[in-house]
């Protein structure tokens, strides 16, 4: 009689919990999501699925972060207008092909002004483990690729039309990410990302670039390794309407330059370390499951040897 008394108990305690469970599971499939702004999203989950999602991003100088992680006010009045297109595709069911291209226009306020492409990312994304709408355990994606040097370093005519840096990088990342419900039917979407980028030569390096020489130099330079760490959040006020937030520190190693002047004279330098901040609040609106609209905007809130900005940006995320 006691036995039996305990399974019905057992049981009878065990139907919310799997009810909830799959309330919450049903919660977090109905729900849609575009964002948010800068993190990295997992692989796709179908082959032969494409997203493509074009950012217009408007940068603006607000001045520089010394070494000690002061901050001056003003800036050099150095603008950017960045299309950003984000595209990627299902190979298989778990591994994804993404490559973002960067068109950009730089203006210094007065009459100089730089027009073209960054350089391009291409990346192989394979995503290790699926989500548990039920449980929130996460998805893990593991990606690498290269970073390809499409955009003009050396040789310029004017400084604001270096885009590049005159080599290949390596870069590898993860992505996590977990669905889960909350209280009162809004379902949470949470993504750690990191990645890190490294040289694999050095650059030959003419005259006038981005690395800060002049007219009359010949030699090389070696960017160094950089890095970047984040997290973000989309909140579910209803299916439609999402608020969403980044937290992102990147880093920057020392780049390394060696050559000779317009003179002959020896040139020897080793730049400094640069880190930066940025949180990106935003709010989006979804049309569907498979489109929707993000706008928001990234602030700069320190850094060393880096300048500050405000990037307000708007971007449409559509899937096929």
């Amino acid at each position: 009689m006691r036995i039996t008394t305990a399974l019905v108990a057992v049981f009878t305690l065990g139907l919310p919990c799997g009810a909830f469970a799959q309330e919450a599971d049903l919660a977090v499939r109905n729900q849609w999501f575009t964002g948010s702004l800068e993190a990295s999203s997992p692989a796709l989950a179908k082959a032969g699925a494409l997203a493509i999602e074009p950012y217009l991003i408007y940068k603006i100088d607000t001045g520089a972060y010394e070494d000690n992680g002061h901050h001056n006010r003003g800036g050099d009045g150095i603008d950017q207008t960045q299309v950003v297109i984000v595209m990627k595709y299902g190979i298989t069911d778990r591994l994804s092909f993404q490559a973002l291209p960067t068109f950009v226009r730089v203006t210094d306020g007065r009459s100089r002004s730089g027009l073209g492409i960054a350089d391009l990312p291409i990346e192989l994304e394979y995503r290790l483990k699926d989500e548990n709408g039920r449980t929130g355990s996460p998805s893990i994606t593991a990606s690498a690729g290269l970073v390809l040097p499409t955009g003009r370093y050396d040789r310029l005519h004017n400084a604001l039309n270096g885009l590049g840096g005159g080599v290949t990088l390596a870069k590898q990342g993860v992505v996590v990410e977990s669905l889960f419900d909350t209280k009162g039917g809004h379902p949470v979407r949470i993504r750690v990302f990191a990645s890190a980028t490294e040289p694999l030569a050095s650059a030959g390096v003419q005259d006038l670039s981005v690395y800060g020489t002049a007219s009359g130099f010949a030699g090389r330079a070696r960017p160094g390794v950089s890095t970047q760490i984040g997290i973000a959040a989309g909140y579910a006020i209803d299916q439609r309407w999402v608020l969403a937030a980044d937290l992102v520190r990147s880093d920057a190693g020392r780049s390394r330059l060696s050559g000779v002047d317009g003179t002959g004279s020896p040139i020897g330098t080793t730049g400094a370390r640069a880190s930066s901040t940025a949180l990106a609040p935003a709010i989006e609106y979804n049309w569907s499951a498979n489109a929707g609209i993000i706008a928001g905007v990234e602030v700069s809130v320190a850094g060393r040897n880096t300048a500050s900005y405000v990037a307000p940006q708007i971007a449409i995320a559509l899937s096929f």
